[in-house]
């Protein structure tokens, strides 16, 4: 008997349900042991019918997410927290640093595009006061985190769950499949901005260029870096930070690059701390992040709006 397999996504921009069609002919092949019975992207199905397993797409932003993703958790025997979204809450969670009333009054009372200044009627869907992970509403079995996940792991993970061989989930960072090489290059000065370098063949902490793949869960293959673009760190923190509260990836990334070229660590996580919104964009919104004693989020974006 096939499993069923349900799928929902919430506040997202839906790249993770396009990874599911983006399996190719591997959609095919996983069809012989899966039948879905709820996918947005796939088919009109407005119901949450009984599955095996559940695939939550975004992050909980509005009354309607949270009514969804509690008519998902009921209807499903294994609930998968499915993207980075819904894993640590994504872009979406950069809506986390700010009060309620304050997204409203950006995006509509002085959104450039609305030039009446009116805010949505009563009909639209209330706001939440927050942004958060699907697992502060609901238990969640299962995380694949990826922004979106790769194909791969997405492939890997559905036949893990059905009991199907697989290869395994390992908990290696992004760089151990990057061919690129950490070498010493004392002297390199920071490189604030950059989102490449020269070398193809060398680490971009190597040259002086910041990069998150060595604090990164590997759940993309580093196509980033193998392409000649840094890891913007879109699957969220690798294990190490996860796992010890006062490990965190500035701290981390600092040091890699003292070691490699000599740049003040303190430059570097002071860099972190004026740039927050681009190197935590992914999991801002988790606590594993902002709970964390060495991270301040509210406070270093605070300080780079008035600055």
């Amino acid at each position: 008997m096939k499993a069923r397999v349900s799928t929902e996504w919430l506040s997202g921009c839906a790249g993770c349900h396009v990874a599911v069609v983006d399996l190719h002919e591997k959609l095919l092949n996983l069809v012989e042991d899966v039948e879905f019975v709820r996918a947005p992207v796939l088919m009109d199905e407005k119901g949450y019918p009984e599955a095996d397993v559940g695939l939550v797409e975004g992050a909980v932003r509005s009354h309607h997410d949270r009514e969804a993703l509690l008519r998902m958790r009921d209807s499903v025997k294994t609930l998968v927290a499915f993207g980075s979204c819904a894993v640590y809450g994504g872009p979406s969670g950069l809506g986390w640093l700010h009060e309620r009333e304050a997204v409203l009054d950006r995006a509509y009372r002085r959104g450039p595009t609305n030039a009446g200044g009116q805010l949505p009627d009563a009909d639209a869907v209330p706001l939440e006061d927050s942004v958060v992970p699907i697992d502060e509403i609901v238990p969640v079995d299962f995380y694949l985190p990826g922004c979106p996940p790769h194909p791969y792991y997405i492939a890997a993970g559905l036949r893990t769950l059905l009991g199907a061989s697989a290869p395994p989930l390992t908990a290696a960072t992004v760089c151990s499949d990057c061919t690129r090489k950490m070498r010493k290059r004392p002297g390199q000065l920071l490189q604030k901005g950059a989102v490449t370098a020269d070398d193809p063949e060398s680490c971009f902490l190597s040259q002086g260029v910041v990069c998150l793949g060595s604090v990164t869960l590997n759940r993309c293959l580093a196509p980033c870096p193998q392409k000649g673009a840094i890891c913007t760190g879109c699957a969220g923190p690798s294990m190490d930070v996860l796992a010890e509260p006062h490990l965190d990836m500035r701290g981390l990334v600092a040091k890699r690059m003292n070691l490699l070229c000599g740049i003040d660590p303190k430059d570097v996580k002071a860099y972190f701390e004026r740039d927050a919104k681009t190197f935590y964009a992914y999991a801002v919104a988790s606590p594993v992040i902002y709970r964390k004693p060495t991270v301040e989020m509210l406070e270093w974006t605070a300080a780079g709006q008035s600055a």
